[in-house]
């Protein structure tokens, strides 16, 4: 049995919605009004007794397991149970039964305030419904869910269900779950836990007590999001690991302690616990655990919550490019930042950046083991499938947790293209909305966390230099337009690879600003040469971000969405380039056609036709 509260504002829309359902049926109710109209009255009448009381709305679901079967009686008794432990047995409720799902349920609309003008506690509300409907299952013989206390895995919060349902990825919190019980599965020792979450991308940072010398608490960071072992569940502090295999040993881990917290504590761009990211909050207000509600704390989510056309498998991929869609939360909206972004401080360098942004996020929805996240890593480096399966095993011991080979792409991209502003902009792949923000080098590295977990919520990243520059971009170039330019000596300064064999490539016609009109005339050129070998290549203006997964070219062609691959990052100017702006700036004028030459012996006539 779970329960799910809601406190709201207006009854009106409640009424309207437990009435207006087809078959919903009034199974009890200590109100006089039958219509939506006279019930909104009647608990309007009573909620002016406290007019500053915001919430005064409370809507419960009680839902069954699929497949059990409850009288009316039976749901008037469990509600009553309910009214009664939560302390609204005096308060004006309506309990309306629906059946347009395959498993039995019924809202409860309550009003909070009573007759008398006082107000129903919700102290620790979650934490006693969740008391109630184990209750209830025991004594109404339903099924038995363990208690959200004893459940070594926090569930998703309703938030992160609902997200979910919409996007069909998990959220970052149940990534670093799944991914913990991949690298837990088989694991005996604290050092081989931390090499298999180090190869999948995810940092752990350990609280440590008495000389560094005892473990104390873990906390784990992924996608630049730090979340504590208890965001996860009790499974995932270190005494849950410990009754799960996974055992530390002072003398044989504190190398591996040390470890992680030199790479894990030294204080990289990303969201610490009490900062969190944009579009995090909902994820680290989970109502299971200590909070206790029965809608997460139910030990498990068993498909209730899901509509009956949910199921959907995870996507698969290949080493090498293709990764299935990280996590996005659903219409979370965008981090409210400046147009401009952060201010320049004098002294800054690019290549000195104040700190380096989180790792790539891992994992995939639904699945249980951690070779996405390490395809990813292969998809990003480059390398051969079998040093994906290395990295889990002889070579975990040397991965690297603290390289992010997004920030190495991105940092390349920029150096190649030498600009020292870049206008950013994000496009929601699925509906076209759009952010854009300027940014200088430096401060573009430091939001490059952010712009990674926007983008694994569906938004492309695309970047172009701001104001004069003197790069042209061509998009939709194969391997073999790559080398007729440089066999021209219009070689690129920086290629992206953003689908398989697709590729963009900026080149750079001076060091030195260049006038728009022209640097349009070269690209035109460029791109009208090429397309007569038959490639359709074609003059951008913004091109996309090394290391970011391009959703909307994959969306287009029906493909999986694949990384943006930094192909090359020369950064240096075409050799043609200043002869080929000197012709289109000063063309050669047109020269007089040539004057015939009389034949030796011929008698020239004059205007009137008469010979000398």
């Amino acid at each position: 049995m779970i329960a799910k509260a809601i406190k709201g504002r207006g009854f009106r829309g409640v009424l309207a919605y437990d009435l207006g359902k087809e078959q919903a049926r009034v199974i009890d109710s200590n109100m006089t009004g039958r219509t939506p109209r006279e019930l909104a009255q009647e608990f309007g009448a009573v909620r002016k007794l406290r007019p500053g009381l915001g919430k005064a709305v409370l809507h419960v679901s009680l839902s069954a397991a699929p497949g059990e079967q409850l009288s009316d009686a039976q749901w008037t008794q469990i509600a009553g149970r309910y009214l009664a432990g939560m302390g609204l047995d005096d308060n004006q409720y309506l309990l309306t039964r629906h059946a347009d799902t395959r498993h039995e349920h019924v809202h409860l609309l309550v009003n909070r305030v009573r007759c008398d003008g006082g107000v129903a506690s919700d102290s620790h509300d979650y934490r006693r419904q969740e008391i109630i409907m184990r209750a209830v299952e025991r004594d109404f013989g339903l099924q038995q869910l363990r208690p959200s206390v004893e459940a070594p895995r926090r569930a998703a919060s309703r938030g992160e269900i609902e997200a979910g349902l919409r996007t069909g990825v998990a959220s970052t919190r149940q990534r670093l779950q799944q991914l913990c019980d991949a690298a837990i599965t088989g694991c005996a020792s604290f050092t081989a836990f931390m090499q298999r979450l180090a190869a999948a991308g995810v940092a752990l940072v350990p609280v440590t007590q008495r000389n560094d010398s005892t473990l104390a608490g873990l906390s784990y960071r992924l996608d630049g999001v730090l979340m504590k072992g208890s965001d996860l569940g009790r499974g995932y502090s270190p005494m849950g690991l410990a009754k799960r295999g996974v055992h530390y040993d002072k003398e044989r881990d504190l190398a591996a302690v040390g470890h992680c917290r030199e790479h894990g504590a030294a204080g990289r761009a990303g969201v610490q616990n009490g900062a969190a990211a944009p579009g995090e909050a909902g994820q680290r207000r989970g109502t299971g655990g200590a909070s206790g509600a029965a809608s997460a704390g139910d030990g498990g989510t068993d498909g209730r919550d899901a509509p009956d056309d949910a199921a959907a498998g995870p996507r698969r991929h290949a080493p090498g490019g293709t990764v299935p869609a990280p996590d996005r939360d659903g219409d979370e909206r965008l981090a409210q930042r400046g147009a401009s972004g952060t201010r320049e401080r004098p002294g800054n360098r690019l290549q000195q950046p104040y700190a380096v942004a989180a790792p790539v996020p891992a994992g995939r929805a639904g699945g249980h083991d951690d070779g996405a996240a390490r395809q990813r890593i292969v998809a990003l480096s480059g390398t051969c499938p079998q040093a994906a399966e290395r990295a889990g095993r002889a070579a975990a011991g040397r991965a690297d947790p603290a390289r992010d080979r997004s920030l190495e792409a991105v940092r390349g991209q920029m150096t190649a293209l030498g600009c020292a502003q870049f206008i950013v902009r994000l496009v929601q792949a699925r509906d076209g909305k759009q952010e854009t923000r300027q940014w200088s080098g430096l401060e573009l590295l430091r939001s490059l966390a952010w712009l990674k977990r926007m983008n694994a919520r569906g938004y492309d990243v695309t970047l172009r230099p701001a104001g004069q520059h003197g790069l042209v971009l061509l998009d939709g170039l194969q391997q073999d337009d790559l080398q007729r330019l440089d066999a021209r000596g219009w070689h690129s300064a920086a290629v992206v690879e953003v689908q398989h064999g697709r590729f963009q490539a900026w080149i750079k016609l001076s060091v030195h600003p260049v006038a728009d009109a022209l640097r349009g005339q070269a690209a035109s050129r460029l791109a009208s040469d090429l397309c007569r070998s038959g490639s359709a290549i074609t003059v951008a203006e913004c091109g996309a971000l090394a290391g970011l997964t391009c959703h909307a070219s994959a969306m287009a062609e029906g493909q999986a969405a694949r990384y943006a691959l930094l192909h090359a990052s020369s950064g240096a100017v075409a050799a043609a380039a200043a002869t080929g702006l000197e012709r289109m700036a000063h063309p050669p004028d047109p020269s007089p056609p040539p004057r015939l030459a009389m034949p030796q012996g011929a008698v020239r006539k004059r205007s009137g036709g008469r010979a000398r």
